[in-house]
Formats: C-alpha cells, structure tokens, sequence
C-alpha cells in the first residue's frame, strides 16, 4: 500500500514588487522635500551651556572690562520665557526687556555694533515650555546678524521665578 502524499502549497511573497515600491517612495521623497529656511543649515559654533566667564560678577569700569577680557570671551546673555501654549512672552536682551522680536532685532543690532560692547558669542536661556519653532525665531535672528557662537541652556526654576 502506497501513502498518497498531500500537495503542498506553499505561499510565495513576491518580494521584487514590494522593492520597486519601497525605493518608488524613498525616490519621490528625497525629490519632492523642501526644508524651510529655519530647517536649513546654521554655521554655528556651538558653545558649552556655561559661559566662559561668570555673567553675575560685576565690572570695574566699561574700558578695563573690554581690555581684561578677549572679545572670544565675550558673551551677550539673552533670557527667553514662555507665555501660555509655549509662545514667546518676555524677551530680555543684557538685562533689557524687549516688548517684541522687533524691538529685540533693532536693541541686538544697536549693541553688535556699539565698539564698546564687543560681543561676539550669545548663551540664549530659555524656559522649558517654550516652543521649539519661537526658539528658532530668535537664532535666526542671531545669524541674520552674522552672530553665529550660540550657546543655549534652559532655565533653572529660580531663573523663571525672577522678575
């Protein structure tokens, strides 16, 4: 007696169809991706989250301070705090609150290029709910200045608590 052997069907994946689709899609979205402005590359030389020299400590005078210190260590400190939904609320810019991302382009520029101000590198503090996207509207406006040695950190909570 002689067992009668069952056909199998096995099922085929045709995988070739499947590749040609996968690299269809990789193809249209590598052509058809346009980065927006902000998404583009910075030329930016990142510096560590503290600055080189302590912001708090008070100075002599204005021209012993701008000949002690080299202008590489110059650091322009700006503080940005968050309103509701994570939009920009306050902007303060060396101590100086800016009622707008206007007013703080104009005091930026003004103080770029005051010679007795010789900033050249800026430590953006920022809240901790702020929007990405405001953030970034703040560091375009550094490189539309040519300010480009950007170093950021986020606020401590005694930082947010003052006023």
């Amino acid at each position: 007696m002689r067992k009668k052997k069952k056909l199998q069907h096995e099922v085929e994946v045709p995988i070739t169809p499947m590749l040609d689709m996968a690299f269809q899609l990789l193809t249209f979205f590598i052509l058809t991706y346009h980065p927006a402005p902000s998404e583009g590359q910075f030329i930016m030389n990142l510096l560590p989250a503290q600055p080189a020299t302590n912001l708090d400590a008070k100075a002599e005078s204005e021209s012993t301070q701008n000949s002690d210190l080299p202008a590489s260590v110059r650091t322009m400190p700006t503080l940005l705090y968050a309103s509701a939904g994570g939009k920009l609320g306050r902007i303060v810019l060396s101590n100086q609150e800016q009622p707008d991302l206007a007013a703080f382009e104009k005091q930026l520029a003004q103080d770029l290029q005051n010679p007795d101000l010789a900033f050249d590198q800026a430590l953006i503090k920022f809240d901790p709910d702020l929007k990405y996207s405001e953030l970034i509207q703040v560091v375009n406006i550094f490189s539309k200045l040519k300010l480009t040695k950007i170093s950021f950190s986020e606020m401590s909570p005694e930082e947010m608590s003052a006023p």
